[in-house]
């Protein structure tokens, strides 16, 4: 018998987007703390590390951590906006947890006055107890930890790295156990797992050390990493569903992206292009980015020409993986493009 809930991770109790456009400010955040990480996904940018004609190489992207210089300035962003954003979470191309200051960086969010949810996207590999205690007490709300294997064969074969599957699991009990007000949710992908008999196991082995579990299907940036022999099926969004074509994204219209370098993003799929960035916070404020002229420009495309116009948009995965009706423009182009300003 199952302990934790089998859901999927995002909310579905969303707002009807089409009913506050324009907004004063995101919804939602992605902050990265930094971009070097401790696997080699084979869906992942990542997995070409060391590879100069790789496509991690090709993007020219330094391997650091974020500057808290520059991190404080996310934050005094954030507390200027008219509207703290719901959620704020820790994610982007490397793994948060090998960035030794991120309970720093959580506890200077808090510290500011932020109220909204405070999140990690991780692999767990690098968890302690230490660390778990530290994170747990620097208010994060829900950690998301991200499975890739069942044994440690399977991690050298789908993240490239070796791990010891009985304390990485001792890791997680310490932190479920140690949470507090903390969720724990856990997830894997489809396509690191052979079989039903094999998705078993995965709740078996995890579900009573955690709020909440799932299986996710794999939707990638194809024009960055190929499609895996077809293990990506974008006829799916990231619960398995039936995905229903749009032309419009939905997503642009509330999220902000923040990479280690200050370039601003509208959605969250890391590794984005830094000539598809609005603007870098290192000249401009957060809200003079959200307010300003080439966000407008995007938006105002997205609704006349669709999505796809954008090159870094034309294999999107973030626009795949939600597909909750709330989120739907498609219908109301010409009454949105009305509320925008030229």
């Amino acid at each position: 018998m199952y302990v934790a809930v089998i859901k999927p991770s995002y909310d579905t109790n969303r707002t009807n987007l089409r009913d506050v456009i324009p907004l004063s400010g995101p919804f939602g955040m992605y902050i990265e703390p930094t971009r070097i990480c401790n696997m080699r996904c084979f869906y992942c940018m990542h997995a070409t590390r060391g590879d100069s004609e790789g496509a991690l190489a090709k993007t020219g992207f330094k391997l650091a951590h974020m500057d808290m210089e520059l991190y404080d300035k996310i934050i005094d962003g954030i507390m200027k906006f008219p509207d703290q954003p719901k959620r704020v979470t820790f994610s982007g191309l490397g793994e948060p947890l090998t960035n030794p200051k991120l309970g720093e960086m959580a506890r200077r969010l808090r510290k500011a006055g932020f109220t909204g949810r405070n999140d990690i996207i991780t692999n767990g590999l690098a968890f302690t107890p230490r660390l778990a205690d530290e994170l747990v007490d620097a208010g994060i709300n829900r950690i998301q930890i991200s499975v890739q294997g069942l044994t440690s064969e399977a991690y050298s074969n789908i993240a490239g790295v070796s791990v010891d599957i009985g304390s990485y699991i001792e890791n997680i009990a310490y932190l479920y156990k140690h949470k507090k007000n903390t969720e724990i949710f856990i997830k894997i992908i489809d396509a690191n797992l052979e079989d039903e008999s094999e998705k078993a196991r995965f709740f078996e082995m995890f579900s009573a050390i955690c709020d909440t579990i799932f299986v996710e299907h794999l939707v990638v940036m194809e024009h960055q990493m190929g499609d895996h022999g077809g293990k990506t099926d974008r006829s799916l969004n990231l619960n398995g569903e039936p995905f229903k074509p749009c032309q419009v994204c939905g997503i642009m219209f509330y999220f902000f992206q923040i990479n280690i370098d200050g370039d601003t993003f509208p959605c969250s799929t890391p590794g984005l292009p830094t000539g598809f960035s609005m603007g870098n916070i290192q000249e401009n404020t957060l809200q003079e980015i959200w307010d300003g002229k080439k966000r407008n420009s995007m938006l105002r495309t997205n609704l006349r020409n669709g999505y796809r116009t954008f090159a870094a948009c034309r294999e999107c995965s973030s626009v795949v993986c939600i597909t909750d009706p709330a989120e739907r423009l498609d219908d109301c182009r010409e009454e949105m493009l009305k509320r925008l300003p030229e």
